[in-house]
């Protein structure tokens, strides 16, 4: 489709002339005469200066000025026009979703700085509530033992407090504990309570059976 900027461009090229001859002639920029050519005046200082420039520009080649600022008019009555269709259908399709600015970074920042922080308060405030976990490995329950000592041994949380029987235990670094505790001939009840730091108790019993 004829448009200003490619009759333009033919002329000129017909004529012989280069960008920057036009310029001297009639001292419009180089730039501004590549710009017309390209039918991208919105690069133009104004709108008057456009159709000043390219009726200069069409009277130097010696084309017909008024069916060339004909043609004008009609293109940037269209270019009106397409300024008014939705953002969406006149931007460029390749355009980037999201415009990333300081503002909305520092607002996504925020955003994740306050996820990993209700995170946390809902981790710390479900631990609250919640006793440790115990685990007894050794004794099992009504195990039958030859020995006046029996090995408790098991694992809970690294920061619970464990007792056997009342006693407090050590628990090591890896949340595993171990003690040997005297028995009585007969049945023994052996009881092993984990407490958190919140005052949430887990419990486990055992019954023992020592036979001298």
């Amino acid at each position: 489709m004829k448009t200003v900027g490619s009759m333009l461009q033919e002329a000129r090229i017909a004529k012989g002339l280069s960008p920057i001859d036009v310029e001297r002639a009639i001292k419009i920029r180089e730039k501004y005469i590549i710009a017309i050519e390209a039918n991208d005046f919105g690069r133009l200082p104004s709108p008057s200066y456009a159709k000043g420039f390219v009726r200069n520009y069409a009277e130097y080649l010696g084309l017909p000025t008024d069916a060339i600022m004909a043609f004008f008019r009609r293109q940037m009555t269209d270019v009106s026009k397409a300024s008014l269709l939705p953002k969406g259908v006149s931007d460029p399709l390749n355009a980037p979703f999201v415009h990333l600015t300081p503002g909305r970074f520092v607002g996504f920042l925020v955003s994740i700085l306050l996820i990993i922080f209700l995170f946390y308060l809902g981790n710390q405030y479900f631990r609250i509530g919640k006793a440790p976990p115990l685990t007894v490995t050794s004794p099992t329950d009504q195990q039958i033992v030859t020995s006046s000592r029996v090995v408790v041994e098991g694992k809970s949380d690294a920061d619970a407090t464990v007792t056997i029987n009342g006693i407090s235990t050590i628990v090591r670094d890896d949340g595993r504990f171990y003690e040997q505790v005297a028995v009585e001939p007969g049945v023994n009840k052996i009881t092993i309570s984990a407490t958190s730091r919140f005052g949430k108790t887990s419990t486990e019993v055992r019954e023992v059976g020592y036979q001298p």
